[in-house]
């Protein structure tokens, strides 16, 4: 059974994928990276980090490893040349099926510390929540990180049911080694976890393994010294050094938007949890080793909620001790006397569904919010093969779903050029992918641009009024609800 709901996991991340194959500006940076390896191998000026290097840099290491999944079938499919939407669907998959894999590691040392139904219950609320599967195969460094944070978690857990003392300084150094690495190396913030993890269980920590979690930071950062200064032409180039001192030492996180502290708490863990959330809760008063899971990492999210600027994605480790605490509770409750326990499995495998229900339906909103990389598609449809074509992409644009791998002509100009501000900027150009209309259609120039087709996008939800609901459904035989659409990205040819 828990075999067969690994591969429902795997093919809910591969649904996501489908359902939206671009990416959005957040994911740029591993996306085009990945491309430009698969494409060029070795560093030169077409690289596009050179050119958009973000607001700080990233490691390549993470982009090496999905580059070396996704080869064969860029090799199969393109010789090589790294073209095409299928071989950017192939990378995302490389990443959330590797996610996959980790997580059904980490089922098996659930069900050696809690049993092989908390297992089957732990499955069951990963493969019910949006954000989890959804966010598996996005290119981003949070997820890169979730691969090692979800092996580390599984030797948390067998260091926590270890039989010996020898058994759990053994998983201790390696759950040690693991977070060290990851941090050094991906995600520095995840050592606000890696340190309640670690002293959490302290007692199995020896010398030999502070020497090893030593070497493991050396050995990493030396790692991270060598490729991320040839990519990024720099010397002495270290990603997540550079990140803390942008983050920590300058506080300028808050730049891109500040939360009240409560919201992790009352906000984004039961956004991520759905269906588990009120188990999760149970599970820490039903049982004494889910709760010896969950403090930590209450503490740990109550560290990251002194920092002003909030997102869910830093928070994403949490999620599957949460849902092994939601499993527990649930497995625990089942063994319960009495009423109880006829009523929790039922009322649990029906939360479930409702949490399933409502995860595919934000995969399909979630694919309307890609307007550029449609409009992109689109154009390659509309134009003749033999066009030639020179077309400005604005910013609005290539945040919403264009990368690389779309640009699928070579024949073609794409350009991304920002800051054009004046419609006579734009005379050299045969087509615009633009979120501003009015200011090409505005001008008298004979030179400029008309309307070929509009790029539709998600724009909310408009729901139905509570007292109306019934007719709705019953008379109507419509949702209570509406998802809105509207243009977001015109496509533009020369007159």
């Amino acid at each position: 059974m828990a075999g067969v709901l690994d591969c429902v996991f795997a093919g809910m991340v591969a649904l996501g994928v489908v359902c939206a194959p671009y990416t959005k500006v957040e994911e740029s940076f591993f996306m085009q990276a990945v491309h430009d390896i698969l494409k060029w191998g070795r560093i030169n000026s077409c690289f596009d980090h050179l050119e958009f290097p973000g607001v700080v840099p990233r490691s390549f290491i993470g982009p090496l490893f999905i580059s070396a999944l996704t080869y064969p079938v860029n090799l199969l499919l393109n010789a090589g040349a790294a073209e095409g939407m299928p071989v950017q669907i192939a990378a995302r998959l490389a990443l959330g099926w590797t996610v996959a894999w980790a997580n059904s590691t980490l089922g098996e040392a659930v069900a050696v510390a809690f049993g092989p139904s908390a297992r089957r219950w732990y499955l069951l609320f990963c493969i019910t929540q949006f954000h989890y599967v959804f966010w598996s195969s996005r290119m981003l460094g949070n997820t890169l990180a979730l691969v090692p944070v979800l092996l580390a978690q599984a030797s948390w857990l067998r260091c926590v049911a270890a039989p010996s003392a020898v058994m759990r300084r053994h998983y201790y150094r390696r759950m040690a080694i693991i977070l060290v690495s990851t941090c050094a190396i991906l995600r520095f913030d995840l050592v606000v976890f890696a340190a309640a993890m670690l002293f959490a269980e302290i007692a199995g920590c020896t010398r030999r393994t502070v020497l090893a979690a030593f070497a493991a930071l050396v050995l990493s950062a030396a790692a991270s010294l060598a490729v991320d200064s040839y990519f990024w032409q720099t010397p002495w180039m270290w990603p997540e050094l550079q990140v803390f001192r942008f983050n920590v030492l300058h506080g300028r996180s808050s730049e891109w938007g500040v939360l009240p502290p409560y919201y992790y708490f009352s906000h984004f863990v039961p956004r991520l949890l759905l269906g588990a959330f009120p188990f999760a809760c149970a599970g820490m008063l039903v049982d004494r080793r889910a709760m010896r899971l969950v403090i930590p990492y209450v503490a740990a999210i109550g560290v990251f909620s002194a920092n002003g600027h909030k997102e869910w994605r830093f928070i994403l480790p949490a999620v599957p001790v949460l849902n092994i605490c939601a499993a527990a509770g649930v497995s625990r409750l089942c063994q319960a006397r009495g009423v109880l326990r006829r009523v929790v499995r039922p009322v649990a495998a029906a939360i479930c569904l409702i949490s399933l229900a409502s995860a595919i339906l934000m995969m399909h909103i979630s694919s309307l919010n890609y307007p550029g990389g449609h409009a992109l598609a689109l154009l390659h449809r509309i134009e003749h093969p033999a066009a030639a074509v020179r077309v400005h992409i604005d910013t609005y644009a290539a945040m919403t779903g264009i990368t690389r791998f779309g640009e699928l002509r070579q024949d073609w100009i794409y350009d991304k050029t920002e800051m054009l501000l004046h419609p006579s900027e734009f005379s050299n150009y045969t087509h615009l992918l633009t979120s501003t209309p009015k200011l090409h259609k505005d001008t008298a120039d004979r030179d400029g641009f008309v309307v070929i087709a509009e790029q539709y996008g998600y724009t909310g939800i408009l729901t139905t009024p509570l007292s109306l609901i019934p007719k709705t459904i019953l008379f109507d035989h419509r949702l209570p609800f509406e998802i809105t659409q509207k243009p977001l990205v015109w496509i533009m040819r020369k007159k």
